[in-house]
């Protein structure tokens, strides 16, 4: 999704440093991705839609062959009531697709057995009428906003007509970009994400890639915004 907010400095530093990282993508991570998007289209053939965002290292494109994946799933389940929350226990198509993702696809597409999991729900459906009906008081479109931003998107392509439906609603997009800004202010103040910048920078220095020191820099100052 392109970055709706210009003007929050800590979504600007966090996908410049992404941006960074990415362009030195391990065979690890163009790996995964690939099987996981493998997932994706084997889905299809059930006559559904499914899409992911990844986080972590393989969204930096920094994961080593040891890495687990973390992910956001998106579904769409238009039976759940208006207002409900997609879970394991109110979704049969939502049981039947993480066991699908996490136990049995993954581990008969990749040589690597590497853990995933599935860190949010997002339903599709619900998602479409909380835009429509500009329901401020549903976080799931803050959380679909937040992913698409700083994640990495795989089958992405479905998820466009809700971004465009978003993007044509400027005020509605205003009225959570303080908060989003702020979930990514209170996610930097966390051990393991700065400590994930020193690993990504290790990686790179174990290939013998140089790293300026404009973007060592750029690395501590990202961090340094949660201390503001």
């Amino acid at each position: 999704m392109r970055n709706p907010f210009p003007d929050s400095e800590v979504i600007k530093q966090f996908l410049g440093l992404k941006d960074y990282f990415k362009k030195y993508q391990t065979r690890a991570s163009f790996t995964r991705i690939r099987e996981i998007a493998s997932v994706g289209r084997i889905i299809r053939t059930y006559g559904d839609t499914i899409a992911f965002d990844l986080l972590g290292s393989v969204n930096f494109g920094m994961a080593d062959e040891n890495s687990d994946v973390d992910m956001v799933l998106y579904l769409d389940c238009p039976d759940l009531a208006p207002g409900m929350e997609m879970t394991r226990e109110n979704s049969p198509k939502l049981r039947l697709y993480e066991t699908l993702v996490i136990h049995t696809l993954i581990h008969a597409l990749s040589k690597d057995r590497y853990k995933v999991e599935i860190v949010d729900y997002i339903n599709l459906a619900e998602l479409k009428r909380a835009i429509e009906t500009e329901d401020m008081g549903n976080d799931i479109i803050s959380r679909f906003v937040f992913y698409r931003i700083i994640c990495r998107g795989i089958n992405k392509r479905f998820l466009h007509m809700y971004e465009k439906q978003l993007l044509a609603k400027p005020a509605l997009l205003k009225s959570i970009e303080e908060t989003l800004s702020d979930a990514l202010i209170e996610f930097t103040r966390s051990t393991s994400h700065g400590s994930s910048f020193q690993k990504y920078m290790n990686r790179l220095t174990d290939h013998n890639i140089h790293i300026p020191e404009s973007m060592i820099k750029k690395v501590m100052d990202y961090l340094a915004l949660s201390s503001h």
